[in-house]
């Protein structure tokens, strides 16, 4: 409030009123009005992108869920071993689970040729992601809660907005009322004058001459964004929106009210049985298990008092600087104390559990929420809220930061969770300008496995681009940013890398070895971290492997460079001495290519050394989401085979085409093509575009010497030495969601039949 108050005054002496973008600010993950977090009447503001934390990268995972009595099978694609990740698909070697549209969907998936129904579950909302582990299994969604508000006798709060810099203006505010996004409320919290976020100048002020609004060409580069890329951008990852919901949601009475559930069902019984719903003010973030121990990352659900943002008694604009400050000064003093006056259950989240049909509020406690000393951001809270599968019957434990965060990694002994700073205040005249830090919280999880603990909190220069720019080894956290920096020359942006080693002493995460201004100019693609050991690649011109010496956390140094065109998106360990990757080719120009598969000889830290290269004919045309989500990358070491889902597209037609691809992938002899599964059967026809909507394969899973291949189609089963004959094929019915994202294309029909069985079978 204080730095918005500060701007606005400031913002007088260069344009005699607040001049610039329209204003916005961050919905914090409550909403009010139907459609979404924003007033529809808003002018959307920059938002910080989601955890989707589907970067690129992981180790295959110690998932418990299965006995020594199951066949042999692949697990979810993991960045540590031994600590479970949430997926849309979980096998145990006999069985296959599956968020599938929104059911949850046993499958009996061996014998192979057995492949069947075993059973199905309607999830409430939309299912984002799950866990398996033993006979429990833990699925997140997204739903609208109005009945669920209504069933505990809570009034949902209007959706809140907090403070948010642009050029030099600030917004602020709440939404209207839920289910009344015309008007005032006299609600508790709301604004007396019915919500308006954007404390803009009277309709007939005309601006002064002079002082032009900076434009947006001026802003620094996303550093997020490799220069000179010409790759085909992927579409963005499935999960974690929540779309507006349809007006007739049963028990909503109109009102959009958003929850995050956690449902948890028992398998002991044979069919699946809901046997905890619990329900969460804030979004999903992110999940990691650990045996019983779930821990759920959600950001938003912090509120606050209405504030005001405009003084209600300026209807023109003074004539001077000084009645110019007044007016905005006592505003301060006004929205001060309201702020002080606020109580303490305007600022806490709600958190409800459902049992049978009775709805009860959740108890908070104060000493479960931590402010840090350093790296809060300016708006939101995150919560970490831990289940353990061995105690049901107990309340979800809970631990609060001040601060939104965007990205979640764990080790088996801490979770991190990091959020980008993403504003400062701009003196009058300048651009908006995003801060150069990344701020990082970390949580203890050895002490009381139940409840992670808060630790400590810092910031490094730069900004991460996935959970792989973080590890934990030895109890030092290593980081991987890219920092904008200004240039005496155009552009007047440029980038550094860096390594940053850091360790925990009482509550600051206080930084004890850097390696710093790596690849000027480029920006980091991916990042692994192994034992004693660094990877980091970049790219602009060329893709500079770098291999970093970590062995003195005190002391990192860089050990060894490759340069090669292209660059790498995720780098997966095969052993100590080797990397399997994907990513984009390239020539020596900078000009990207296409994708390809690349193993990296990384036994000599000081001589890394390409291997071997696949580039995928006609890959200029195709994307994988292996690219972007390392969870659709499964490499299963027992048979050296990797699977992934490929998007590819015809240059002259545009016909489009979704395969599942199969390498045998061999350190001393490279990459050998097995074939690809096509799901374009379960479509009797797609049209052109579907596959990015949809109708595309998403996973691929190994149980002995067969290949599951899934789609929002159905399942198919192929034996690994004959990839051209299914081995069984099970339809499912098609999700409403496929329907509606290729209704621009055209229809989907119906899955088309199971092939007839072989003789065999």
């Amino acid at each position: 409030m204080n730095a918005q108050i500060d701007a606005t005054i400031a913002s007088y002496s260069a344009y005699g009123y607040p001049r610039g973008a329209p204003v916005g600010g961050v919905d914090n993950g409550s909403v009010g009005v139907p459609g979404g977090a924003q007033d529809p009447t808003d002018t959307p503001a920059p938002v910080p992108p989601t955890a989707d934390d589907g970067g690129t990268g992981q180790e295959t995972s110690g998932d418990d869920s299965g006995s020594g009595a199951d066949p042999a099978h692949s697990e979810t694609n993991t960045q540590v071993a031994g600590v479970d990740e949430a997926d849309i698909i979980k096998t145990d070697g006999n069985n296959i689970y599956v968020l599938h549209g929104q059911s949850f969907y046993t499958l009996t998936a061996w014998p192979a040729s057995s492949l069947a129904v075993g059973s199905s579950l309607a999830i409430e909302g939309s299912p984002l992601e799950m866990f398996v582990a033993d006979d429990k299994v833990v699925v997140y969604s997204s739903v609208n809660g109005a009945a669920i508000y209504e069933q505990a006798g809570v009034t949902p709060r209007p959706g809140y907005y907090d403070y948010l810099l642009i050029n030099t203006m600030v917004g602020g505010g709440v939404a209207p009322t839920p289910g009344d996004p015309s008007g005032p409320s006299e609600a508790p919290g709301t604004p007396a004058d019915g919500g308006d976020a954007r404390p803009l100048p009277p309709d007939d002020a005309e601006p002064p001459s002079g002082g032009d609004t900076p434009s947006e060409d001026d802003a620094p580069p996303d550093a997020d964004t490799p220069p000179d890329a010409d790759a085909p951008a992927p579409p963005p990852p499935d999960g974690g929106g929540v779309d507006e919901p349809p007006p007739d949601v049963p028990g909503s009475g109109g009102v959009w009210a958003p929850l995050t559930k956690i449902t948890v069902l028992s398998l002991a019984g044979g069919a699946p049985s809901v046997v905890k719903e619990v329900y969460f003010e804030g979004g999903y973030s992110s999940a990691r298990r650990t045996g019983p121990n779930v821990r759920t990352v959600l950001t938003g659900g912090a509120h606050g008092p209405a504030l005001h943002y405009w003084p209600s008694g300026l209807t023109e604009y003074p004539e001077t600087a000084e009645a110019w400050t007044a007016a905005f000064e006592q505003l301060r003093t006004e929205n001060a104390a309201i702020i002080e006056d606020a109580a303490l259950s305007t600022w806490l989240p709600y958190r409800f559990e459902k049992q049978g049909e009775a709805v009860t509020l959740l108890d908070a406690s104060c000493s479960d929420f931590y402010v840090p000393e350093a790296g809060t951001t300016s708006y939101g809270l995150t919560q970490i809220e831990s289940i353990d599968l061995a105690d049901l019957a107990a309340a979800p434990e809970s631990t609060s930061i001040v601060g939104a965060t965007d990205t979640v990694y764990a080790s088996h002994d801490a979770l991190y969770v990091a959020a980008r700073s993403w504003q400062e205040q701009a003196a009058p005249g300048e651009i908006f300008v995003g801060t150069n830090l990344t701020h990082l919280h970390k949580f203890d999880l050895i002490a009381d496995p139940s409840q992670p603990g808060y630790v400590a909190s810092g910031s490094v220069p730069g900004h991460i681009i996935n959970q792989f720019s973080l590890d934990e080894h030895n109890g030092k956290l290593r980081v991987s940013t890219t920092s904008q920096e200004p240039a005496e020359e155009e552009p007047r942006w440029t980038t550094s890398n860096n390594v940053f080693v850091l360790e925990a002493q009482g509550t600051e995460l206080a930084q004890i070895g850097a390696v710093t201004d790596l690849a000027p100019g480029e920006t980091i693609q991916s990042t692994r971290f192994v034992g004693d050991r660094g990877y980091v690649v970049t790219f602009r011109r060329v893709d500079p492997l770098f291999v970093i010496d970590l062995a003195d956390p005190a002391s990192p140094s860089v050990a060894g460079e490759l340069k090669i065109p292209g660059f790498s998106e995720y780098m997966h360990p095969l052993d100590d001495g080797h990397l399997l990757t994907i990513g984009r080719d390239g020539e020596e120009d900078g000009t990207v290519t296409g994708l390809a598969l690349q193993i990296f000889d990384v036994t000599n830290a000081s001589a890394p050394a390409l291997l071997h290269k696949e580039a995928l004919d006609g890959a200029e045309y195709m994307h994988s989401e292996a690219e972007y989500n390392h969870k659709a990358f499964t490499y299963y070491g027992a048979l050296g085979v990797l699977a992934f889902p490929l998007v590819s597209f015809d240059g002259q037609t545009g016909a489009m085409s979704s395969t599942l691809e199969l390498f045998n992938v061999d350190i001393e002899d490279g990459f050998s093509r097995l074939g690809a599964v096509d799901h374009s059967g379960f479509f009797s026809s797609v049209p052109s575009g579907c596959y990015y909507g949809g109708a595309a394969v998403q996973r691929g899973l190994f149980i002995e010497d067969y290949v599951y291949s899934y789609s929002q189609g159905g399942v198919l089963v192929n034996a690994l030495d004959d990839l051209a004959t299914p081995v069984a094929s099970l339809p499912l019915p098609t999700p409403d969601s496929v329907g509606y994202a290729c209704a621009s294309a055209g229809d989907v029909a119906e899955p088309a039949p199971a092939p007839a069985p072989t003789p065999e079978e």
